[in-house]
């Protein structure tokens, strides 16, 4: 189905006039008074399958919660999801359809718990029946997880509440109380600002081999797969038969194509290779849009032909290319709002690989998404006797199945363990390698994410994004506890500052090993000893021991290189940074035996290996005497 060319004003007040004498304004095919609710799209990616909220749901006494008796806790419930649908407490902007549904299955929950307890009205709710809820909460089963809620869940459940003392002159039945009085919806679910990050990046031991493999599949293998296409859409359009004949005639002619070509290694012998290597294809050009430009799903999938452009920019040398998109978080607009996203070359070869990819879907549905596929069901048949109607932009769950597959194919491990790969990780990656590496960037990285706070415009945008700032300040906190639990518990450190450490760290036993371990890290973190962690190795940072010059905001990233940190009073090394001092004595060793190595090169090599090899025997002789 196509999307329909929706043209909306994005500003709260014009909404609010669209909506005017009309509460059920945000549904389609369906009324206020249905048991069934269909919200009307609120971008692209809702088209094929909207929202849908069911008021017929049964309540623990067995009853539907639209049965009579109920009418009167019904009404207010459509209303007060009518206020969330239409204005967020955050923003004051609507909310997107996925989020209602999100604070309409909180509601479910409350009122079923409500339903057990005998309440019949919110306003009938007390303190005591409030945290009564939160204890059912907590001790609710999670289908196939752990059998208690964790703070952060019961955090978003409680949230709800806000909405009901913010709107209270707005229902016909409300709390008589004020649910935060004193506190806020995290203090009361026991949560706090802790290091952990819910949504996870990917490590640099998986993202190095995943761009790597996604750019050489794009650059390199892209270009065979297309030649496969055109010689499939001409072997299929070429002759009749079957419904399947079609699949043998195209076969066939790849194995004629594929023997004349020099490079037979990449070329597609079959239809069912041409479909597998195409699902990589589209796979791999996520992972380097999403890695290497850092949008989010949503803007990655709502893409159009025509989006790589070039801006010249004021003072600049040369202009610069630019990928051109909306952003639809915290956006009322069925478009987004506008947003440039400066682009490498590798993420614009991704974007010219799918316009390829996508020339036919676009022509048949008469549209201009990058991502159209067939619904439901991939194979040589996505692009055979093609039905506009059949043809969607993929969801989030539809890409996070091709990223999976995609991963498994790569045999991406962490720890040991295979890594799943998600659809928010290229995101968080891109965050965490361009900040933590450059605080002084943080700015920039901000205006190129979009992130922005609402009464900022887009013209007047300068990047002064705090929540930004809070969770790369939170990564580095987690990266300092992860690195103090690791080196109190390694067998052997080397390096100056590794000598200090394990002369003076205390010896951890017993059964609550790990938790003292925690406890420990936490608390050298908290008295201010936050670490530089590297590839090759952590740094203590003491100011006046500092080798690279640094000041008393941190290291000097000018200065701050593998040699500087070698001899540095902060420097630690420990097993995990072995392989990258191991690597350096190889090449070291290699460019000693260069004939026309000149002398003064041959001093810096030699001081080089000496001292790669003095931190590789630190780390092997506390090894050593650990076994």
């Amino acid at each position: 189905m196509p999307a329909p060319q929706r043209q909306t004003d994005d500003s709260p007040v014009a909404c609010a006039q669209a909506r005017t004498g009309d509460r059920a304004w945000f549904l389609v095919e369906s009324k206020w008074e249905d048991p069934v609710w269909v919200l009307a799209p609120g971008n692209a990616l809702e088209e094929r399958q909207p929202v849908r909220l069911r008021w017929d749901f049964k309540l623990q006494d067995g009853r539907r919660f639209t049965d009579q008796r109920h009418a009167a806790l019904l009404e207010t419930s459509r209303q007060l999801v009518a206020l969330i649908r239409s204005r967020s407490l955050s923003t004051g902007l609507p909310l997107r359809p996925s989020t209602v549904a999100q604070y309409f299955h909180t509601l479910r929950c409350l009122l079923q718990w409500m339903s057990g307890e005998g309440f019949s009205r919110f306003s009938l709710l007390d303190p005591p029946g409030l945290l009564q809820f939160q204890q059912w909460l907590r001790s609710r089963p999670l289908a196939g997880r752990s059998p208690q809620r964790a703070p952060g869940t019961l955090q978003r459940h409680l949230y709800l509440l806000a909405y009901f003392q913010r709107f209270r002159d707005e229902l016909d039945d409300c709390l008589s109380f004020d649910p935060f009085a004193g506190s806020d919806h995290r203090q009361l679910a026991g949560a706090h600002n802790g290091l952990r990050r819910p949504w996870p990046y990917t490590p640099d031991s998986v993202t190095v081999p995943l761009v790597q493999a996604a750019i050489d599949i794009v650059t390199r293998d892209a270009p065979a797969v297309l030649r496969a296409w055109e010689t499939y859409r001409k072997a299929v359009a070429g002759g009749r038969g079957s419904d399947h004949a079609h699949t043998g005639r195209a076969t066939r002619a790849l194995q004629r194509a594929s023997a004349g070509m020099a490079d037979a290694d990449s070329s597609v012998r079959s239809v069912r290779e041409l479909v597998r290597r195409t699902d990589l294809l589209y796979a791999a050009c996520f992972v380097v849009i999403s890695y290497l430009v850092g949008p989010r799903v949503s803007e990655i999938l709502h893409l159009k032909a025509g989006c790589v452009q070039r801006r010249s920019a004021e003072g600049a040398s040369e202009p610069v290319t630019v990928i051109v998109g909306a952003i639809f978080k915290r956006q009322s607009g069925y478009h987004g709002r506008a947003h440039e996203w400066v682009a490498p070359p590798a993420a614009v070869q991704a974007v010219a690989v799918l316009e390829a990819l996508s020339a036919g879907h676009r022509a048949v549905a008469g549209r201009e998404e990058l991502w159209l596929r067939r619904w439901r069901g991939n194979g040589a048949t996505e692009w055979h006797e093609l039905e506009p109607e059949r043809l969607e932009i993929p969801s989030t769950a539809r890409v996070s199945i091709q990223l999976g597959r995609f991963g498994a194919w790569l045999g991406l491990t962490h720890e040991g363990r295979p890594w799943k790969l998600t659809t928010h990780q290229g995101r968080k990656t891109f965050a965490r390698f361009a900040a933590l590496r450059d605080r002084t960037c943080l700015f920039a990285l901000a205006q190129q994410l979009g992130h922005r706070e609402r009464a900022e415009t887009d013209n007047g945008y300068a990047g002064s994004d705090y929540r930004l700032n809070q969770e790369i300040d939170a990564e580095i906190l987690a990266q300092s506890v992860n690195a103090w639990e690791h080196m109190l518990a390694a067998p052997g450190l080397g390096g100056r500052a590794g000598e200090e450490i394990v002369a003076n760290r205390p010896r951890f036993r017993g059964k609550r090993i790990k938790e003292d371990l925690a406890s420990y890290a936490r608390l050298l973190v908290d008295a201010g000893l936050v670490l530089g962690v590297c590839d090759w190795g952590f740094c203590v940072y003491r100011e006046e021991y500092s080798a690279c010059l640094g000041n008393a905001a941190g290291p000097n990233p000018a200065r701050r290189e593998p040699s500087t940190c070698a001899r540095c009073q902060n420097f630690v090394v420990s097993e995990q940074h072995r392989p990258y001092w191991a690597i350096q004595v190889h090449r070291c060793q290699e460019l000693l035996d260069e004939p026309a190595l000149p002398l003064q090169t041959l001093r810096i090599v030699r001081a080089r290996l000496d001292e790669a090899r003095s931190l590789v025997r630190a780390i092997d002789c506390g090894r050593k005497e650990s076994s």
